[in-house]
C-alpha cells in the first residue's frame, strides 16, 4: 500500500527527528524547580556535553565537543532552526549583525538538527548566493554553530522553529521566544539585569500522527461516501494540511485535513487559492487575519479563531473532494458568502519574450525540485513551476500567475536566488521567459458578510 503525503505548514514546525540516543551528555535526569522535568525560567541550565561544534575558536570545520559551561559569562542565545525554515535563515544575518555589535558580551550558537554535511552546503549555496548579490563570494559567517544534534533539544524540547533560548551569564535560563524577540533593546535590558518584557513561547507537543485521520477511523461506511466534521481549536496537533489519496483496508479514500487554521484558510483550501487571491470584504480582514505574529498570533487562534475540519471520502467519488468541502464550509459558516470571481487586479504575471520554443519537454518521468537556490522541472506543466512558487514569493504582495499560454510539459533548469525577481528573471531569460507586472483578469476567492448592518 502506498500512502502519498501532501503536507503545507506554516510557522516552520519541528519535525522531532532524533532517532539517535544521547550520548554526549546525560539529560534523562534533568529537573527544574516544578520537579517536573522542565526547565523553567529563572532554573539553572543544568550542565551537558554538546557535540558537532563547529568554528568554535578558530576550530574552523572541525567538530568538537564542549560542555555548556564553556559559555558561561556570556548572555548565550541558542538559536534552533533548520535549512528549510525561510524565517530562520532571514534572521542569520541580524544575529550576525547583533554578535558583532554586542562582541564577547553574547554568543549566537545556532542549533540544527541536520548533520553538518547538510548544513556545511547550505552555507556555501548561501555564500555563493550573496556573493552574486555584491556581498562578497569569501563573505563567511561568523558564528560557531551546532549540527546533529540530540542533547539541546532534549534539554530544550519545541514543536515550531525558529526557537530561542536565552540563558544569563550565571547559567539561568532567562527566556524562550520566537525571533520576534531577538533585537537588540532586549539584549541590552539582560545585559543590565532587567527581566526580559516579552511574551514567552510556549510550544504545544506534538501529540497526533498526521498521517492517519483527524476524527474518522475504519473503513465502515454504511450507506454514506463521504463524511466530514469540523470542531474548534485543538491542542497539541500543530497547524497544517494533509491532502491526497490514501488508501485503507484495500478500499480508496479521499482525505483533506485541516488543522487549526482559519475561516478564511479552510476556505483558501476548499477553492485551492493562496491568500493573495483572496479578497476580505465588509472589515473581515482585519477581523479574521489581524497582523500577528509568532506568540501573539498563536494566542489569538486559541481564542475561538481557528477550526479544525476533516473530510473523508470514498474513491468513486474523489474528484468531488473539494466541491463537497465547500458545501460543507458554507454550511459550516452561514454568515459569509463566499464565491470566485473574475476581477482586475495587478499580478505578477509569467509571460513568452519570443515565439520560440525553449521551453519543451525531451521527455522522461515528471519530476519538480525547487528551493531557495533554483530549481529543476522536468515533464512537468507552467503551472506547475507557479504553484512552487507561491512560498519563495510570498514576500511578493501580488498575485503570481501564468500568462504564456503555453500548454505542454516542459523542462526548465534555472540557478537563481527564487526569492528575487530579478534574478529569477535573469535565469529564465534563456528560456525566452519573464515575470512583469501588469494589470490582469485573475480568479479571486471572495469571502464577504452575509447579513450585514444597515
Amino acid at each position: 500500500m502506498k500512502l502519498k503525503l501532501c503536507f503545507l505548514l506554516w510557522l516552520c514546525p519541528f519535525f522531532g527527528g532524533y532517532a539517535q540516543d544521547n550520548k554526549l551528555g546525560v539529560v534523562s535526569d534533568i529537573v527544574g524547580s516544578g520537579g517536573s522535568g522542565e526547565i523553567k525560567i529563572g532554573d539553572r541550565v543544568p550542565e551537558v556535553l554538546i557535540g558537532g561544534v563547529s568554528g568554535w575558536n578558530g576550530a574552523g570545520k572541525g567538530l568538537v565537543s564542549l560542555p555548556l559551561s564553556a559559555f558561561r559569562g556570556k548572555l548565550l542565545i541558542l538559536d534552533f532552526w533548520a535549512t528549510w525554515c525561510s524565517p530562520c535563515v532571514a534572521m542569520i544575518p541580524k544575529m550576525e549583525a547583533l554578535q558583532e555589535e554586542f562582541k564577547d558580551r553574547v554568543q549566537f550558537l545556532p542549533v540544527a538538527y541536520q548533520s553538518f554535511k547538510v548544513v556545511d552546503d547550505f552555507y556555501g549555496k548561501l555564500r555563493l548566493q550573496q556573493g552574486k548579490q555584491g556581498l562578497g563570494p569569501d563573505r563567511g559567517f561568523s558564528l560557531p554553530m551546532v549540527t546533529g544534534d540530540t542533547v539541546l533539544v532534549k534539554l530544550f524540547p519545541h514543536q515550531t522553529l525558529p526557537h530561542y533560548v536565552w540563558i544569563g551569564p550565571d547559567g539561568v535560563l532567562k527566556a524562550v521566544t520566537g525571533m520576534e524577540a531577538v533585537s537588540r533593546e532586549h539584549i541590552k535590558a539582560l545585559l543590565e539585569g532587567d527581566v526580559l518584557d516579552v511574551k514567552m513561547k510556549r510550544d504545544e507537543q506534538m501529540r497526533y500522527d498526521t498521517g492517519k485521520p483527524l476524527f474518522f477511523e475504519g473503513s465502515d461506511w454504511g450507506d454514506g461516501f463521504f463524511r466530514s466534521q469540523l470542531s474548534g481549536y485543538i491542542t497539541d496537533i500543530g497547524r497544517g494540511i494533509y491532502k491526497d489519496v490514501e488508501v485503507q483496508s484495500g478500499a480508496g479514500v479521499r482525505r483533506i485535513t485541516g488543522r487549526n487554521l482559519t475561516m478564511p484558510e479552510l476556505f483558501r483550501l476548499a477553492y485551492k487559492k493562496g491568500k493573495k487571491e483572496t479578497v476580505l470584504e465588509d472589515g473581515l480582514g482585519a477581523e479574521l487575519e489581524p497582523h500577528l505574529a509568532g506568540t501573539d498570533f498563536l494566542d489569538w487562534l486559541r481564542q475561538g479563531r481557528a477550526y479544525c475540519f476533516e473530510l473523508m471520502v470514498e474513491e468513486g467519488f474523489s474528484n468531488r473532494a473539494y466541491a463537497l468541502m465547500q458545501g460543507q464550509l458554507r454550511g459550516f459558516f452561514p454568515d459569509v458568502e463566499v464565491g470566485l470571481e473574475t476581477r482586475k487586479v495587478n499580478a505578477l504575471a509569467l509571460v513568452r519574450t519570443s515565439a520560440m520554443d525553449k521551453i519543451r519537454t525531451s521527455g522522461g518521468q515528471p519530476a519538480v525540485a525547487l528551493d531557495r537556490f533554483g530549481a529543476r522541472l522536468t515533464s512537468c506543466l507552467l503551472s506547475v513551476f507557479i504553484e512552487r512558487l507561491q512560498l519563495p514569493l510570498q514576500g511578493i504582495p501580488l498575485p503570481v500567475i501564468d500568462q504564456t499560454g503555453y500548454k505542454g510539459m516542459v523542462d526548465l533548469e534555472l540557478t537563481a536566488n527564487m526569492s528575487s525577481i530579478e534574478e529569477l528573471n535573469k535565469a529564465l531569460a534563456r528560456y525566452d521567459l519573464r515575470f512583469v507586472e501588469k494589470t490582469a483578469s485573475v480568479e479571486m476567492l471572495v469571502i464577504r458578510k452575509r447579513f450585514k448592518k444597515i
